[in-house]
């Protein structure tokens, strides 16, 4: 049973549930009432989302839960946790991740985990994992794991760096880049994720800021169809332009500050395929008085920088938005802030849930039917 509503939530969440050794957070989670986690628990609770992305959540490389999403929903999402109302997902889908996957096989990252083809002490580490309302259609799901770097058209890549060092096969996406069609009421959304590479901890060849713009680039030419992208089961293109997606996902990119390619995200959130709604909250604006940054109250990390997005596409339309940012003198302020008053990830995560509530639009209602009859 699935819920009949004319608008959905869509929500992400980098609830930074990563650790150096593998199987660490889940003893963590098994800890009674850990409160990290009956916190970022209770923000998902508050917010009730239909489908949501959670990055950084620690699970198999390969695809597939080891027990730790499973234990999380029952024990924590399925429970109310800080007097929040109980949630649950019946679908989930969890992709396998670059991340810890070693360049060179059978090597181990576990010291030197920028020699995996995503960053990451083991496979795994860093991956994301989806948790929905309504069906999802896996067996339809489309991935560009395993794109090489150096075969992207216009590739950024320093090629000279990663040969030095062995590495010249690495793939370009550090997570994974996936379509995963939402089956609404007989209607499908394509939900399009990732989790590109921060742009930060860089050398002089600027390896991480190219990679984060490639890996924002190849986003952008899978929803705007590119003829030239070929997915790993060999089928071409992006997505069809006549569906509808939502993109959502941890970019570590700000249009505005940070030490990103600007011009990629900006070009991608200017795209008229899609709507940037610009979640906003007060609580930001408020925790960042002080700060440099620009456009405090579109913030979602601690840091001042808008890093995490759900852009709706234009088939969609967008009635509600926001980030979960409480002011600190707000009844849900201990989610997110210590006793002093101040946002540490030590309380939840140092990046902020953002969520877009969408409905579809009645042209693509008739649209997708239509394509659903043309495949049947």
């Amino acid at each position: 049973m699935v819920p009949d509503r004319k608008s959905l939530r869509f929500a992400t969440f980098n609830m930074a549930m990563s650790a150096d050794n593998p199987g660490e957070i889940f003893t963590e989670l098994k800890l009674a009432k850990h409160r990290r986690y009956s916190h970022i628990a209770a923000i998902i609770q508050h917010i009730q989302p239909d489908i949501l992305l959670l990055c950084e959540f620690d699970h198999l490389g390969h695809g597939g839960d080891d027990g730790m999403l499973a234990y999380f929903q029952k024990e924590y999402l399925e429970k109310p946790q800080c007097g929040q109302a109980a949630i649950h997902f019946p679908y989930t889908y969890l992709p396998s991740t670059n991340t810890g996957l070693p360049v060179v096989e059978g090597e181990d990252v576990s010291a030197s985990p920028e020699r995996a083809h995503g960053f990451g002490r083991h496979h795994g580490h860093y991956g994301f994992v989806v948790l929905s309302k309504y069906p999802l259609d896996t067996e339809n799901s489309r991935s560009w794991q395993t794109l090489l770097w150096q075969d992207y058209p216009g590739s950024r890549m320093p090629v000279s760096y990663f040969e030095q060092k062995g590495l010249a096969p690495i793939r370009l996406s550090s997570k994974n880049h996936i379509a995963l069609p939402v089956i609404v009421n007989n209607q499908r959304i394509h939900l399009v994720a990732c989790h590109p590479t921060p742009p930060v901890f860089d050398g002089p060849e600027r390896r991480n800021l190219r990679r984060n713009a490639d890996e924002l680039q190849l986003l952008h030419d899978i929803v705007s169809n590119a003829s030239f992208l070929i997915d790993d089961n060999g089928a071409k293109g992006g997505i069809d332009e006549r569906e509808p997606f939502v993109i959502m996902g941890d970019l570590n990119a700000d249009p505005a500050n940070g030490d990103g390619d600007k011009a990629q995200v900006r070009a991608l959130l200017s795209d008229p395929i899609l709507q940037d709604v610009q979640p906003q909250s007060e609580g930001a604006a408020k925790a960042l008085f002080n700060s440099r940054s620009r456009g405090k109250s579109r913030a979602t990390h601690d840091r001042g920088l808008r890093l995490d997005y759900v852009l709706p596409s234009h088939h969609l339309k967008p009635i509600a938005s926001g980030v979960f940012w409480p002011k600190v003198d707000d009844a849900l302020a201990s989610f997110i802030y210590n006793e002093k008053g101040k946002a540490v990830s030590g309380c939840s995560s140092d990046h902020r849930l953002v969520y877009v509530d969408v409905i579809l639009q009645e042209s693509s209602q008739k649209q997708a039917c239509e394509n659903e009859s043309q495949r049947t």
